[in-house]
């Protein structure tokens, strides 16, 4: 009779029965850089709860993280301001697109070393031993499948990715109402992979409305997690307690407030300038003056297309050199068409600054590529 395993409740929101997997060990410290290397999916119809954005699903583009990505280098560069030892790929599925994936792979390996722990997350449509033996030759280092419930046909795809030597997993949501189905699979793979990842199914903008259709509901006003998911996810760890895999059961409160905030808390150490105030949540807050057909708002985007650039960044690089600032302390952003300066400067020359018709504000905005604005308080 198989020993019972004790259930662990981790300091970041998750719970264990044994070890977690390498990949995820990395993940929950924000050591490793989520490389989206395609919108195109394998499967089709696309997974009622899928939550991948309609700005990426069925479109075959790349992103590191948050930055969409246009070449090798930008992927280096995002690697390491997030100073990562270590990348996860996901989709769509990452085998539609395999000789992008496997360059990608033995990039990071090149660039960064053998110890660069490298994931891979992909359904079971494409698998097959020729696919995954040119993942393993590029120097992937952990696997993990998505089975779907009612494809059990598919399943034994799964034992091909053990001819190689690496980990093995499988990962998946987990469903409400599917008790039956889930311990199914757990009690055909409990003896043919290393590892097991339970997720606490989440309802996304994309897939809000065919989770809804099916019943489902989020569980509180504060979780975008679905009622009953972590319910039933205790439940599962309690039969997986009698068996040998590894078992993670990932929450989305591990994922919102532990993986993405402390991968957001790398970035914002390596690209904050001196003026820079980094939240504990990682988060910039700093001083912005704008000019005022590009200050953030309504219409942002398409005022911004409609910008000459140009005459923009001069205005900009003209003002930077006329106000009294010291050179480290005031910086101008060709992307986002602003200057930047720490929150004491701009509330000490806002009245200056509105008088020459600019506009003076404090932001908060995150350290990611995209720089998404989270909070504007104009002065």
């Amino acid at each position: 009779m198989a020993t019972k395993r004790r259930i662990k409740k981790t300091s970041y929101f998750s719970y264990l029965v044994g070890k977690p997997a390498k990949g995820c060990q990395l993940c929950v410290k924000g050591c490793k850089t989520v490389i989206f290397i395609t919108g195109l999916c394998s499967q089709n119809p696309r997974c009622f709860f899928c939550p991948i954005s309609e700005q990426k699903a069925g479109k075959d583009l790349v992103y590191a993280n948050e930055w969409k990505i246009a070449s090798k280098k930008d992927l280096i560069t995002e690697a390491k301001l997030t100073k990562a030892k270590g990348a996860g790929i996901t989709g769509g599925d990452p085998l539609v697109k395999l000789d992008r994936t496997v360059k990608y792979i033995k990039l990071l390996k090149k660039t960064f070393g053998k110890s660069f722990h490298i994931h891979l997350y992909t359904p079971l449509n494409l698998v097959n031993k020729t696919r995954l033996e040119k993942l393993y030759k590029a120097g992937l280092d952990e696997i993990r499948f998505h089975p779907m419930l009612d494809k059990k046909n598919e399943w034994k795809r799964i034992l091909l990715a053990k001819k190689f030597n690496w980990d093995v997993g499988v990962e998946i949501p987990v469903i409400p109402g599917k008790k039956k189905e889930t311990i199914e699979l757990i009690d055909y793979i409990k003896d043919k992979v290393d590892f097991l990842n339970l997720n606490e199914l989440e309802i996304s903008d994309t897939n809000a409305n065919k989770l809804r259709q099916k019943g489902f509901k989020q569980k509180s006003k504060l979780s975008y997690a679905a009622k009953g998911s972590q319910e039933l996810a205790k439940t599962l760890l309690k039969h997986l307690q009698k068996t040998k895999l590894k078992v993670h059961y990932c929450t989305a409160k591990t994922k919102d407030k532990v993986q993405l905030t402390r991968r957001i808390k790398r970035r914002a150490l390596s690209v904050a300038r001196p003026f820079d105030f980094i939240t504990p949540d990682g988060t910039l807050v700093r001083g912005a003056i704008y000019l005022k057909q590009s200050v953030p708002g309504f219409d942002y985007k398409k005022r911004m297309m409609k910008l000459s650039k140009r005459k923009v960044l001069q205005k900009l690089d003209k003002l930077k050199n006329r106000l009294n600032v010291p050179e480290k302390m005031i910086e101008l952003d060709k992307i986002r068409l602003r200057l930047l300066t720490s929150i004491a400067i701009i509330d000490d020359i806002k009245d200056e600054l509105k008088q020459l018709n600019l506009v003076p504000v404090i932001i908060e905005e995150y350290p990611t590529h995209d720089a998404m604005l989270i909070d504007v308080q104009f002065l």
